[in-house]
């Protein structure tokens, strides 16, 4: 018969090694329960792992869509705003020169002062800006949209307008000959070369460095839409052009019918700039919609693929706490066996003499 020998070594050296595997066993399982998740999850989840890869993807790129969307509705809103502000100005100008009495002891500095304000305000809304950027800058968002017109050096908008003048009456606005343009000239030079001043590449040259171009957004996988608006757009050529018009020749010494084809000229331009601002905003109100509904169905996308990260990814917390409460059982009573074999000795089993 064969036979084996027992040593208290050989016990303490294979107690030593289940205690070892128990101890990596338990710092794991703690780690996992702290988680919430697997703590190596290729070797959980075994040829799943590509799927699992897969779906994280998809909810990185549903994120950074979320994301851009967050910042893309703030540009939005803040342009808004900038239009209601300035059609709140647009509409309390027309009601001055509605009020306006053309002739009167007031009316040139009234109506100057009018214009002049009302366009420091238009050239100030359009040059809002919202997370850094030009919110009427087109895709050509880093750069102030609208010149300004009031600038320390001559703007090369009022030289413009000067030129303009200069070369269809012989004389500046400010000449006392003024005086002496007939209403049927002034209306004509008012629908004719100045008018032209606030349209095509004289727009672009001497007022606006927005780009025609606006920015279009990934609104959703497969979704891109414009999410913008730019100041090359009519209404901010229209009120530029009625503002301007009171600046410059509001307060010129006309006469009283050149004084109202001014009036009159001015309230047009500067209602057709309010109807053109007013399609304008609606069209950032519908592109606002369009993303913040993006945005509500990706949400629903990321909570399903959440849901499903969370199948393959997470612990089951009870059988997690299970395992633990096992572990921890089986190494206290190895450590209970390791110190009673370490207290053995052959010396107690000896025969006393």
């Amino acid at each position: 018969m064969a036979t084996s020998s027992v040593s208290t070594l050989s016990l303490g050296t294979a107690m030593l090694s289940s205690m070892n595997r128990a101890q990596n066993q338990l710092t794991q399982l703690t780690s996992e329960a702290s988680s919430g998740q697997y703590a190596d999850l290729g070797l959980q989840l075994g040829d799943q792992s590509g799927y699992e890869l897969s779906l994280r993807d998809q909810t990185e790129f549903l994120n950074s869509l979320t994301t851009a969307n967050n910042l893309t509705v703030t540009n939005l809103k803040t342009a808004q705003s900038a239009l209601d502000s300035i059609r709140t100005t647009a509409q309390s100008t027309v009601s001055t020169l509605t009020s306006l009495t053309a002739g009167s002891s007031s009316a040139a500095s009234t109506l100057q002062n009018t214009g002049t304000n009302s366009l420091q305000e238009l050239i100030g809304d359009t040059n809002t800006t919202a997370n850094g950027n030009y919110v009427f800058g087109g895709d050509n968002s880093s750069v102030a949209p609208m010149a300004d017109y009031f600038s320390a050096t001559t703007s090369a908008a009022k030289s413009a307008i000067d030129s303009a003048f200069q070369s269809t009456f012989g004389f500046l606005p400010t000449d006392p000959q003024a005086s002496t343009i007939s209403a049927s000239d002034m209306q004509s030079f008012l629908s004719g070369p100045f008018a032209a001043l606030f349209s095509g590449s004289n727009w672009t040259s001497n007022w606006s460095s927005a780009s025609s171009t606006d920015v279009a957004s990934q609104i959703a996988p497969g979704q891109f839409i414009s999410t913008s608006t730019d100041a090359n757009q009519p209404g901010f050529q229209q009120l530029a052009e009625g503002y301007a018009m009171l600046t410059e020749l509001g307060g010129a010494s006309l006469s009283t019918g050149a004084q109202q084809a001014v009036i009159t000229a001015a309230s047009s331009a500067i209602n057709q700039g309010v109807t053109s601002m007013t399609a304008t905003e609606a069209g950032l109100g519908t592109a606002q919609s369009s993303v913040t509904n993006a945005t509500a169905d990706m949400s629903n996308q990321l909570t399903i693929l959440q849901t499903q990260l969370g199948s393959l990814d997470n612990v089951n917390a009870n059988q997690i706490a299970t395992q633990l409460n096992s572990l921890q059982t089986q190494l206290e009573t190895a450590y209970q066996l390791t110190d009673q074999l370490q207290k053995l000795s052959l010396a107690q089993y000896l025969p006393i003499s």
